[in-house]
């Protein structure tokens, strides 16, 4: 099988699984992550190592993202199942994979919402089903049919664009200005911090903030990327941790 074509249902198989919960929650919040899509993707192409620094930098961007009321306003599957293989193929940097990323997100979650619109009517149909104990019914209305929809709207477009977004994508570089592609480059750089300042933000601790401007420094300034300054700042956490445990137990004892 062709490597590009093998990236692409890869990619459209892991959105399906997850995004059209084939897979259950492990699925979803695992199998979904762009972190795991990342490794997947690198693994194909070549480069694991830039699979998963721009998997975690559109898992940093989505981080603070809410879902009120079951309505996702954007989906980091879709970004990242579609972007981070494009930009290992077309050489694009991690901070524009991560800007261009984000458009992506906001289709993926109108075909969500377009998934449970025309599911609506199934969920009636299995209830009728269950009135008449069919469990045949029910299995054709809430497993199979349900199913048979995702694929079409998820994991078709995936494929699609996965397997022909690389010619689409070096026309667009091709016609972008320079400045643009830099401009990218910068918002790209900052849309991590903006997703961790959302997570402090519903937290809702001030507090918290100076570690969010650490980390800001540490990628924007210092240059570290995004796996090594989430291991330090792991690590950061784990000896606060221990020594307000440590305090705890002195001020208990």
């Amino acid at each position: 099988m062709d490597n590009n074509l093998l990236m692409a249902f890869l990619m459209a198989l892991l959105y399906w699984v997850s995004r059209g919960m084939i897979g259950g929650y492990f699925a979803l919040f695992f199998i979904g992550n762009p972190i795991f899509i990342g490794l997947i993707a690198g693994a194909v192409f070549g480069d694991v190592s830039k699979g998963l620094i721009i998997g975690g930098g559109i898992a940093a961007v989505f981080a603070g993202i809410i879902a009120p009321g079951g309505n996702l306003p954007t989906d980091q599957g879709m970004a990242a199942a579609t972007m981070i293989p494009i930009a290992l193929r077309t050489n694009l940097s991690v901070e524009q994979a991560i800007a261009f990323a984000v458009p992506l997100g906001l289709l993926g979650a109108q075909l969500l919402n377009l998934r449970k619109i025309i599911n609506v009517p199934l969920v009636h149909k299995a209830d009728e089903f269950a009135e008449q104990i069919d469990t045949r019914g029910i299995e054709r209305t809430a497993i199979l049919y349900p199913a048979a929809t995702s694929f079409l709207l998820l994991f078709v477009p995936v494929f699609v664009v996965v397997l022909f977004g690389q010619d689409a994508m070096l026309g667009i570089l091709d016609f972008i200005p320079e400045w643009i592609m830099h401009g990218l480059e910068v918002a790209g750089g900052v849309l991590p911090a903006v997703g961790f300042a959302l997570i402090i933000n519903s937290i809702g601790k001030p507090r918290l903030i100076p570690y969010i401007i650490i980390g800001f420094i540490c990628v924007s300034v210092l240059g570290m990327n995004n796996l090594v300054t989430g291991v330090a700042a792991i690590s950061i956490a784990v000896i606060i941790v221990m020594n307000r445990r440590q305090i705890t137990e002195l001020i208990g004892g």
